[in-house]
């Protein structure tokens, strides 16, 4: 991953976490001020560092298909509860047209 990608993947990471340069120092273990150096291209990640944002924004992006994945099971749901109401409010439509 060449530098600005991770230096862009940091602050993705963090805005969508909605956590502080600090925070993510945290979890990956090196001082805020790392953190505001790497983000402000000023030094590049070392290679374990490098590693553990690696892992920190795949997870990230697993937990972005988990919920695309969620979502789309919800809408479908929706959708299917709109069919059975609409096949009943037909069924009931035909029913009355016959009757007269």
């Amino acid at each position: 991953m060449p530098q600005g990608e991770i230096d862009i993947s940091i602050l993705k990471y963090r805005k969508e976490k909605r956590i502080s340069q600090a925070d993510f120092a945290r979890l990956v273990g090196v001082r805020q001020a790392t953190v505001s150096n790497w983000e402000s291209k000023k030094v590049s990640p070392s290679g374990k560092h490098l590693e553990r944002i690696r892992e920190l924004t795949e997870s990230l992006t697993l937990e972005r298909k988990a919920k695309s994945n969620s979502d789309e099971l919800a809408l479908l749901k929706e959708l299917l509860s709109a069919k059975e109401e609409i096949i009943e409010h037909l069924k009931t439509t035909i029913d009355r047209i016959k009757r007269g």
